[in-house]
């Protein structure tokens, strides 16, 4: 049995139309039942010639299978004198008389100017006066069909190869949300690992990756069932299936599986899926989805490797900084636990990304950061500041950001904790941003850090408890704080969890 990607248009749009058959068995009858054939014209390869009727009154093809034979090689002499006379496009008479004497018809199959091949109906059994009158009817519902044949093929074309692009490519856009969401491999991974499952249907999904001498495929993530074990171990490449594309860079296909490298200047890993849930096997075009798919995730994952190496040195400098605010400013410092806390719930809550919550992170356990470069003096003072040293304390934010510009991974830090006691109305400083002007992680930090000042103890005025401190948070709204950063705090610090930490936080301040 031919295959569905071997089969011509006729073959696999018009034969199989059910207009088409019901149309033809009208006819035939009409005709007085003749043998059909159809005989297709390659543009690559051989010439084929097809019977299309299971039985008919041909007696003579009926006498004996030697018949068959003899037609067939009739018609195809018949059709190579046609081509000899006038070329394969001429149209033929319509009317012919077979080795045996019988008559036939003939009709064309053209599309767009060109030869397709010929419907061949042999052996009328009516008078050649009744049938001449039908032959216009039936090649006029023939062409028909043949252009709805390949109007068909076109869409279903479409289908095969257009759609499954713009599916990738729509898969693209998720990707990107992935890349943008998840910083760290153990995110990062499994989301690229299901997606390239859900995409292709695929039962199971595994993701290798090189190690940092380039011998070994290490395994990172893997789901499902496969027929052979899931590799819980390295791999030496250039072994096994995945070990050889990363070794030579070549994609993989089969019915049950499908694996792709991930290559940036060199390969990185591999990705491999197996068995589809439709119990399907996997195409061509699967693999060029996958590819596609790959090409976005490789970058993802580089840039997580990046940032692990990048982030490890970071929160060195943090931590050494933070050791030297723990020093000489321990007890000031005692609310950053649930301060980090609320501060990360909102973030979330306001759907910044996996990148801009690491920002946010590292900005609050470095808020203080400027408070190194003053003398511990104003800091131990119990009396109220005089305006110069509240205009020295006001310069905290400039300070901290200037004592952090030489470290490049933390520029991304800096303009959160430079402008988080900026105000929404425009009254804040150290600049007098307003709006949207500010940060956004900087809105969060001012809603955040205000609230906890106010259920703190200060020389200058009496603490506020939790539900008084809501309250002026609400009263704020919109002049000193972004309201919708007080929408997401509002409905943050609601929670049973964060609302029993922060009492927490207060009984261990009075304590």
């Amino acid at each position: 049995m031919k295959s569905k990607q071997n089969k011509s248009v006729i073959e696999r749009f018009l034969l199989q139309n059910p207009e088409w058959q019901e149309g033809y068995r009208a006819f035939n009858v009409r005709f007085g039942h003749p043998l059909g054939w159809l005989y297709i014209v390659e543009e690559s390869g051989p010439n084929r010639l097809l019977r299309l009727d299971r039985k008919g009154n041909c007696t003579f093809y009926a006498a004996s299978q030697s018949n068959q034979a003899s037609c067939a090689t009739f018609l195809e002499k018949y059709f190579s004198q046609l081509a000899e006379k006038g070329g394969a496009a001429e149209e033929p008479p319509n009317v012919y008389k077979c080795v045996y004497g019988r008559i036939g018809g003939v009709f064309p199959i053209t599309h767009l100017g060109r030869l397709k091949g010929y419907i061949v109906l042999c052996s009328f059994t009516l008078p050649e006066k009744q049938i001449k009158p039908l032959i216009p009817l039936f090649s006029h519902f023939l062409q028909s069909q043949v252009e709805l044949a390949y109007k068909t093929y076109e869409l279903d074309n479409f289908y095969e190869t257009v759609h499954p692009r713009a599916l990738a490519l729509s898969t693209i856009h998720s990707v990107h949300r992935v890349i943008s969401s998840s910083l760290r491999l153990q995110e990062l991974l499994p989301r690229i690992g299901r997606l390239c499952a859900q995409v292709l249907k695929a039962k199971g999904c595994s993701i290798m990756l090189m190690d940092s001498d380039r011998k070994y495929l290490l395994p990172y993530f893997s789901f499902g069932e496969s027929r052979q074990a899931r590799r819980k171990h390295r791999l030496q490449v250039g072994r096994g299936m995945e070990g050889h594309l990363a070794e030579t860079g070549e994609p993989h296909l089969d019915k049950h599986s499908v694996a792709v490298p991930l290559i940036d200047e060199d390969v990185v890993g591999v990705i491999s899926l197996w068995d589809k849930l439709d119990n399907q096997p996997f195409t061509s075009m699967d693999e060029e989805i996958l590819k596609s798919l790959s090409e976005q995730a490789v970058v993802a994952i580089k840039n997580a490797q990046l940032f692990e190496e990048t982030e490890k040195l970071t929160l060195g400098s943090i931590q050494t900084i933070n050791e030297l605010l723990e020093l000489h400013y321990g007890g000031e410092r005692g609310q950053l636990p649930i301060l980090g806390k609320i501060v990360m719930e909102v973030g979330k809550d306001l759907q910044l990304n996996g990148r801009e919550l690491t920002h946010l992170e590292w900005a609050m356990l470095l808020l203080d950061a400027g408070q190194l470069t003053f003398p511990e003096k104003i800091w131990d003072k119990k009396a109220k500041l005089t305006k110069k040293e509240f205009e020295q304390i006001k310069r905290i934010p400039l300070r901290g950001a200037s004592l952090l510009k030489s470290i490049s991974s933390l520029q991304p830090v800096i303009p959160i904790i430079l402008h988080h006691r900026e105000r929404y109305d425009g009254k804040g400083y150290p600049r007098g941003l307003k709006g949207e002007e500010i940060p956004i992680g900087a809105r969060i930090i001012a809603v955040v850090d205000s609230f906890l000042a106010m259920i703190s103890h200060r020389l200058y005025r009496r603490r506020l408890n939790i539900e008084e401190a809501i309250k002026e948070v609400k009263e704020n709204s919109g002049t000193q704080f972004d309201p919708k950063v007080v929408d997401s705090f509002l409905k943050v610090v609601r929670q049973k969890e964060i609302y029993d930490a922060v009492s927490q936080s207060i009984v261990k301040s009075t304590s």
